[in-house]
C-alpha cells in the first residue's frame, strides 16, 4: 500500500467519523469510538479504489479570492432571484434556456467544481455534464445570450482553475481562444 493510498483512506476514514457524529448529533466517547471503529472497518473492507485523476493543488491566495468572489456572486444572485419573485409577472424578466457550454479544462475535479458551483449559484442550474472535456448544459433563468452565458461560465472556469488547477490546466485556461457554445435550447 503506498503513503497516498494509505493518506487518501484515513482522510476518508475521518471523513466517516464526522458524519457518524453528525448522525448521531452528540459528541461523546461512545459515539467518537464506536465512529472510528466502524470508519476504519469500512475503509479496510471496502478500500477506494484508485482513480487515476489529476493530483489536487490548492492556491491558497487564489482560493480564498475564489470563495469571496463567489460568495458575492451568491449575494448578487440570491437578490435578483428574490427580486424576481417579488415582481409583478408583467415586468419579470424571467426568460430560460439551457445552454450547453464546452469546458476548456481536461481536469474531472475541475469541472465538478464549476458544474456545483453553477447549481449553488440561484437562477442557475448544471442539468447535465458530459464527456472530457466536460460539456456543462447549464439551465439559466434570467437567459440574455448564448454568448453571454458561455462568458459567465467562461469566468467562473478560470476563477476556479486560477485556485485549484495544474500549472498545465493554468496554462490552458489562460491561452487564446473561449469556448466555443456546443448548443441553446429555448
Amino acid at each position: 500500500m503506498t503513503r497516498s493510498s494509505l493518506l487518501g483512506r484515513g482522510v476518508i476514514a475521518v471523513w466517516l467519523t464526522i458524519m457518524w457524529l453528525l448522525l448521531w448529533g452528540d459528541v461523546d466517547l461512545a459515539n467518537v469510538v464506536s465512529g472510528v471503529v466502524l470508519a476504519v472497518g469500512l475503509v479496510l473492507v471496502f478500500p477506494p479504489g484508485d482513480t487515476n485523476d489529476d493530483p489536487v493543488v490548492v492556491r491558497p491566495l487564489a482560493a480564498v479570492g475564489f470563495v469571496v468572489w463567489f460568495l458575492w456572486a451568491l449575494v448578487r444572485t440570491n437578490v435578483a432571484v428574490a427580486r424576481e419573485a417579488l415582481l409583478p409577472g408583467h415586468r419579470s424578466q424571467i426568460r430560460t434556456a439551457v445552454v450547453a457550454v464546452q469546458l476548456r479544462t481536461m481536469s474531472g475535479r475541475l469541472a465538478t467544481i464549476i458544474a456545483h458551483a453553477i447549481t449553488l449559484t440561484p437562477g442557475t442550474l448544471t442539468v447535465d455534464a458530459r464527456s472530457r472535456p466536460a460539456i456543462l448544459f447549464v439551465h439559466v433563468l434570467a437567459f440574455e445570450s448564448v454568448e453571454a452565458t458561455v462568458a459567465e461560465v467562461e469566468d467562473l472556469e478560470r476563477r476556479v482553475v486560477n485556485a485549484f488547477g495544474t500549472a498545465r490546466e493554468r496554462a490552458a485556461i489562460c491561452g487564446p481562444g473561449p469556448a466555443e457554445p456546443v448548443e441553446a435550447l429555448r
